[in-house]
């Protein structure tokens, strides 16, 4: 049952960094947060692994190198789609990822999951849904709706990182995954420069809104060593269902604080995903 709170925790963590890093998006460009974020887990990755491992690490075979590359790179995706759209309505739609990783689950990894569980995934995703639907207004096709496509992307390339990432998890454990990810994400932030000639401009750092952003990622890492722990103690379709209720705390938080507004349907939406939060906790015991 160590896995729900650490989901949960997750959860809480990542909707806090989110409202901070989505506020430096003006000055920080989704490459250089990627490159922030892979030097940054150096110093919270490595120290976690250790600390919780006990300072012993397995040395992984080859395949598991070969999945921290391929979830590495999907992962370098999140920023590129939280950056597009109101950090409230494309947080949302990536957070549809579960669908990917209970579907590989189901197939490859033979998760089956109880009644009580699947209602409440059920209702945890409409409920994103729900929120992420556009409204029918005025001159609908003068506006710009590219944030969907990119939430879809941001769903597709982490539902399947987090399947490939629980395929590391069986074999060599959370910790050394932990450590490894660390060192391979640095590298393949390498690869994303070389990708993006676009925003390859190094930006203003000690700008005033670089602090939220230092922070944000802190705190985002934070709450992924809490989500990858999670994956030694409970089933990647629970956890992944879990954790992907942060959108709800985005969504209240993007309002405090970023004053973005929502309606009574995206009210509905975070209400439905919560009782379905609720549905799974049942669920498990």
């Amino acid at each position: 049952m160590l896995w729900f709170p650490l989901a949960i925790g997750a959860a809480v963590f990542w909707s806090v960094g989110q409202i901070l890093i989505k506020r430096g998006f003006e000055t920080i460009p989704p490459l250089w947060n990627n490159i922030l974020n892979d030097l940054l887990s150096l110093f919270i990755y490595v120290p976690a692994a250790l600390l919780l491992g006990r300072f012993s690490i397995a040395r992984p075979p080859l395949i598991v190198f070969v999945y921290l590359f391929l979830s590495s790179m999907l992962y370098h995706v999140f920023f590129y789609s939280i950056s597009k759209g109101q950090i409230s309505l494309t947080g949302t739609v990536v957070a549809g990822y579960p669908v990917v990783t209970i579907v590989l689950s189901y197939f490859f990894l033979n998760e089956r999951l109880t009644l009580f569980q699947y209602a409440g995934i059920a209702l945890i995703l409409s409920g994103c849904v729900t929120v992420a639907l556009p409204e029918n207004q005025p001159h609908y096709k003068n506006r710009n709706y590219s944030w969907i496509l990119w939430g879809m992307a941001g769903a597709v390339t982490i539902g399947t990182g987090d399947f490939i990432t629980k395929l590391s998890i069986n074999i060599v454990g959370a910790y050394t995954y932990i450590f490894f990810l660390a060192l391979v994400s640095s590298g393949v932030s390498g690869l994303n420069f070389l990708l993006d000639r676009n925003n390859r401009k190094t930006p203003v750092f000690f700008h005033q809104s670089f602090l939220g952003t230092f922070v944000g990622i802190i705190i985002h890492l934070t709450g992924a060593v809490m989500f990858l722990t999670a994956f030694n103690y409970g089933k990647v379709s629970l956890i992944v269902s879990v954790s992907s209720v942060y959108p709800a705390l985005v969504v209240l938080m993007a309002v405090k604080f970023l004053g973005e507004k929502i309606n009574a349907k995206q009210r509905s939406g975070i209400a439905t995903a919560i009782i379905g939060l609720i549905l799974i906790g049942l669920g498990t015991f």
